[in-house]
């Protein structure tokens, strides 16, 4: 069910900051993987980054039309209320993120440490489409899903069941891992999957305290937790 949100002057200066956001953290990315690199004439790493910016305009149509509510809610980065593992994964974030395409920088640009081929190309933009429209999902069926993990009270906070949500508990975060895990192999870097790897246990890490901090403070999600067995990984864990 689309929900209707009142696009007034509030939400439009909402989308314009989380614009923002969103750029400047694409930005930072392809900084820190061309001065890594040394150079510029890396098409693999173009592909990704254009891939990149294509699932932006895409998540931009999409929520504006389906969960608008989504983009006004994760346009606050941080909330006072915020919790001392989420700062901390929030860091591991930021840290692994950036160590991952300084690596891929490092090796595919300056040293091509390792030469990963065409199949590993094609495999990784497979798996970065899936690991989109994982995300893309979630966020459409959930209006909760804001950057900081907090009981909602003041927007009615209640649990999502629906969509990906009846299949594992936590979709969002396993699209994330997929779509961040395929950027070493869509630049070129096998190198770069070791902070990848760390980054998925930064994910890993967020979804074993959300999971304890809903189970106590969010009504019905205990039952949920019962219904819906596994965290990340269908039919495994």
């Amino acid at each position: 069910m689309v929900e209707v949100v009142e696009k007034d002057a509030a939400f439009w200066k909402a989308f314009l900051m989380r614009a923002v956001q969103v750029l400047a953290g694409l930005f930072l990315m392809v900084a820190v993987f061309f001065l890594s690199a040394g150079r510029t004439d890396l098409p693999r790493a173009w592909s990704f980054f254009g891939l990149y910016f294509v699932s932006l305009l895409l998540n931009t149509v999409i929520f504006l039309r389906f969960n608008p509510e989504v983009i006004r809610a994760r346009s606050k980065m941080t909330r006072k209320e915020m919790k001392w593992w989420d700062k901390v994964f929030a860091i591991l974030y930021i840290l692994f993120l950036i160590m991952m395409f300084i690596v891929c920088g490092l090796d595919a640009g300056r040293f091509r440490l390792s030469d990963p081929g065409p199949g590993f190309l094609l495999a990784g933009m497979i798996i970065f489409v899936a690991g989109w429209l994982l995300v893309a999902w979630a966020m459409v069926e959930n209006r909760f899903f804001e950057t900081t993990v907090r009981i909602q009270e003041d927007r009615e906070h209640r649990v999502v069941s629906t969509g990906p949500y009846a299949i594992i508990r936590h979709p969002g975060y396993a699209g994330m891992i997929l779509f961040y895990g395929c950027a070493p192999f869509i630049i070129g870097s096998l190198y770069g999957l070791v902070p990848a790897l760390l980054l998925a246990f930064a994910f890993v890490f967020r979804t074993h305290f959300e999971d304890r901090m809903l189970s106590e403070e969010l009504s019905g999600y205990k039952e949920y937790k019962k219904k819906v067995r596994y965290r990340l990984v269908p039919f495994i864990w």
